[in-house]
């Protein structure tokens, strides 16, 4: 039986979810996905407010939803993998009582801007050494492209030593580890995923290790730092900080920036715009964001009933947040459907919100700044993209998985 278009799961909804956020911008509703017990909010003010609402968990487990006997059989089977990304153990209280997410007080004093602004030559050097096929091939594959390029950026900026085989390890497992994490990924998916994860945390903990004898003054070294600073922080625990720091950017660094070209190449009006004047890069990139996001849904869970401008989400409903239905929403962005490199984008909610506001935004907004200027550079106005070769991976409920998009270049 096919999938209703507006279904999370759809081909349809995955590769152009905006004709349904015409639908349902129109009387601001919100869309009932019965057989997952689950409601899809894409109102601006809505999806804002539920972001970090005290009453919606980003842990469906914590509303009931899980079978307790597959998630035991899931821990015994995979459980590296089901570890690696348990968030609740990187909680910690503060003197108050509040609290305070671990990763956020390991990471945050190392994704200031300035400190982003230091990694800039790294992010160049590597876009311009994966990327160059671009100067010289008449066809390629935009995704297959740029898909190492956020993996390689991450793992110079940890340090991973690059005079050892772990370099090439950490950029041949992490894409298994990735995919595993998917909420329904196949088993086979999750064993490969499993081995994946072995290898990272024995790739990262080399790395801490590395540090601790030799520090240098890469991310790594001051995250140990800071660690030894506060006292509390188990080594297992740091690691598995850093595996999430990875798994936090990179899928949506690569998808962020097909889908660019993407919309670049079906506005040539813009294309030509941004070539001319590239101080309006570092708007067009939360415009791209906004107007053909990589991110589907944020997944919460009601773990009370929650009242919304007369609408009311019982306890125990998945709660969908589309931040990409956010920024059509018609009340905040005018005219959404014109893609508008100058457009006022204040409140944006492409990088999240409150306590869930993306850590990496600026490390991310450098990657695709510098990826954008590249094709600006490099890939001519007449390039071309035929929408009906590019695939999609419908079966992400958190990304739109864009597998492949072959462009001809000259």
């Amino acid at each position: 039986m096919s999938l209703p278009s507006y279904h999370p799961f759809s081909l349809e909804y995955t590769a152009d979810p905006r004709p349904t956020f015409a639908d349902v911008h129109r009387d601001n509703r919100f869309l009932h996905i019965e057989e997952m017990n689950a409601i899809c909010v894409h109102g601006y003010e809505a999806v804002r407010a539920f972001c970090d609402h005290p009453q919606l968990s980003r842990n469906p487990v914590d509303a009931g939803f899980g079978d307790p006997e597959a998630t035991r059989i899931r821990a015994e089977r995979w459980p590296t993998l089901e570890k690696s990304m348990m968030a609740s153990r990187l909680q910690r209280e503060d003197e108050h009582g509040n609290q305070t997410n671990l990763i956020r007080e390991l990471l945050a004093p190392d994704f200031r801007p300035a400190m982003i602004r230091k990694m800039a030559d790294t992010v160049h050097e590597v876009v311009e050494t994966i990327c160059a096929p671009l100067r010289t091939e008449s066809d390629l594959d935009v995704v297959k492209l740029v898909q190492e390029v956020p993996l390689t950026v991450i793992s110079r900026l940890l340090g991973i030593d690059e005079t050892t085989r772990d370099a090439d390890l950490f950029l041949s497992c992490a894409p298994d580890y990735f995919r595993g994490l998917n909420p329904i990924s196949s088993d086979g998916d999750r064993d490969k995923a499993e081995a994946a994860a072995v290898q990272m945390l024995d790739i990262l903990g080399r790395t801490v290790e590395t540090r601790r004898e030799n520090p240098q003054t890469d991310l790594v070294t001051q995250v140990i730092e800071i660690a030894d600073e506060r006292g509390d922080v188990d080594p297992e625990d740091l690691v598995r900080a850093l595996v999430i720091l990875v798994a936090a950017g990179t899928d949506t660094t690569r998808l962020s920036t097909s889908l660019a070209v993407k919309t670049l190449l079906a506005h040539p009006d813009a294309f030509e715009l941004l070539r001319e004047d590239r101080d309006k890069v570092k708007n067009a990139v939360v415009e791209f964001l906004r107007y053909e996001g990589p991110t589907k849904y944020l997944v919460r869970a009601a773990v009370e009933d929650v009242e919304f401008e007369g609408k009311t989400v019982p306890k125990g409903t998945l709660v969908l947040l589309s931040i990409m239905g956010a920024g059509w929403d018609p009340r905040v962005f005018p005219s959404p459907e014109r893609f508008d490199v100058d457009r006022d984008l204040k409140g944006s909610l492409s990088f999240g919100f409150g306590s869930g506001y993306c850590l990496g935004v600026h490390l991310a907004r450098l990657q695709v700044s510098t990826l954008l200027n590249f094709f600006l550079d490099h890939m001519p106005s007449t390039a071309t993209c035929d929408v009906d070769q590019i695939t999609w991976d419908p079966g992400n409920l958190m990304l739109r998985e864009i597998t492949s998009m072959p462009i001809h270049v000259r």
